[in-house]
């Protein structure tokens, strides 16, 4: 199953930002957003919008980059 706060945390190592920033930019508190990326809280609609507003990107990007991340229990013989 594809994990959409793979991708924020993704875009946000990708891009060189710092998550206190983005966090605050998003009206949440860095320890919100760290238990977002390491899956210890569940991440709702409007917090993914406001963290989108952050990241300056648009939610369909965010959805895009969670079919490009590898998993690393995936492998080849996985899709047969």
């Amino acid at each position: 199953m594809i994990d959409v706060r793979d991708s924020v945390a993704a875009e946000i190592k990708g891009r060189g930002f710092k998550q206190s920033a983005i966090a605050l930019k998003a009206g949440l508190t860095e320890q919100q957003l760290s238990d977002i990326i390491n899956k210890r809280r569940k991440l709702n609609a409007n917090e993914m919008f406001s963290l989108c507003d952050a990241l300056m990107i648009d939610p369909n990007s965010l959805f895009a980059a969670c079919k490009q991340i590898p998993f690393a229990h995936s492998s080849p013989q996985d899709s047969t």
